[in-house]
């Protein structure tokens, strides 16, 4: 085999997983944004759990929670999906099967989310965080 082509290679791989390493910038956090997501909702001490479902929905698809308190995204049906901010007030980022995101809200207020991947009107992946 070439050692060219397998050095050259390398040293792409290695860029290309530097480079993905991410981070939220948001102050709402985010586990798919950056970081390593918790093992399971229960773990990351989650005041909500929302499942992303294999209808092509979450569910439940509302929760209100105090402030300070988090929400933890739940995707176990073998398909990617994202928890999206509408107005980009917080950062969840990608949901991999399986896998978690979590998000912390500081602040009260309503907060609308959705997978960008899936969307309406041919999937209704969408609901809304209430922060008191």
């Amino acid at each position: 085999m070439n050692r060219r082509w397998l050095s050259s290679s390398g040293v792409l791989g290695l860029g290309l997983l530097v480079s993905c390493g991410g981070g939220s910038t948001s102050p709402y956090g985010g586990g798919g944004g950056g970081g390593t997501p918790p093992a399971d909702c229960a773990s990351s001490g989650a005041s909500a759990t929302i499942t992303a479902t294999s209808s092509f929905t979450f569910s439940p698809s509302t929760a209100t929670i105090s402030a300070g308190q988090k929400v933890c995204w739940v995707n176990n049906t073998g398909i990617a999906h994202t928890v999206t901010s509408d107005d980009a007030r917080f950062t969840g980022g990608n949901l991999p099967s399986p896998g978690t995101v979590v998000v912390t809200f500081p602040t009260a207020g309503s907060y609308a989310f959705h997978c960008s991947i899936h969307l309406p009107p041919t999937y209704y992946m969408t609901g809304t965080i209430t922060v008191q």
